[in-house]
């Protein structure tokens, strides 16, 4: 609890106290009221992401492959995911995190924006994605391996994200490093199937 927190509920207390009223009671109401506004904007929270996943067309994926994996088997894995029969309108991109030509090609990594497919059930799309993604890296952790169903406007946002100049402007000077490691790697700015 921080500490204006604290400090509000010992105010509380002593105008309690003052008028005579039960502080336990008021303390417990108050509690109660706070922990019901927390549950009800998760709540919300969590049925708008719901929503978001069954009725949204597209997935934004970002993996990151261990270290020991070379670009070349993460770049053979990504082909043979991407050639998945169900996979049939795509945007995606390889990029770097190097700032410098010295760290050209550190922390290579994969964004993709997919059209779900009519009739196949998200959690086969997240398992065969999963399955195809778990030699190259741990797809039960997230910072390696995201998956997320997003809406039309998020699809717009990831597009411009994926293709453009990134809103956060630390990102530039990778992005530069990002086409100079592509023309090394014969890599294109962006492969797209129905998408753009």
């Amino acid at each position: 609890m921080e500490k204006h927190d604290d400090d509000y509920y010992l105010n509380q207390r002593l105008i309690n106290i003052g008028m005579g009223l039960d502080y336990d009671i008021e303390f417990h109401r108050l509690q109660d009221d706070i922990n019901f506004r927390i549950y009800e904007e998760r709540f919300n929270h969590l049925k708008k992401l719901e929503e978001i996943k069954e009725n949204s067309k597209y997935i934004f994926i970002t993996i990151n492959p261990n270290a020991q994996i070379t670009l070349l088997d993460f770049i053979n894995k990504v082909d043979k995911m991407m050639g998945k029969k169900w996979i049939t309108n795509y945007l995606y991109v390889y990029e770097q995190r190097g700032e410098t030509e010295a760290e050209l090609g550190k922390g290579f990594h994969f964004h993709c924006i997919l059209e779900k497919p009519k009739g196949k059930p998200y959690s086969h799309m997240i398992r065969e994605l999963s399955n195809s993604a778990n030699s190259v890296c741990d797809t039960s952790n997230f910072h390696f391996f995201n998956i997320k169903s997003i809406s039309e406007e998020e699809c717009q946002r990831k597009i411009i994200y994926i293709t453009g100049a990134k809103a956060d402007e630390a990102k530039h000077l990778k992005q530069q490093m990002d086409i100079i490691w592509r023309k090394q790697q014969n890599l294109l700015s962006f492969y797209n199937i129905g998408i753009l």
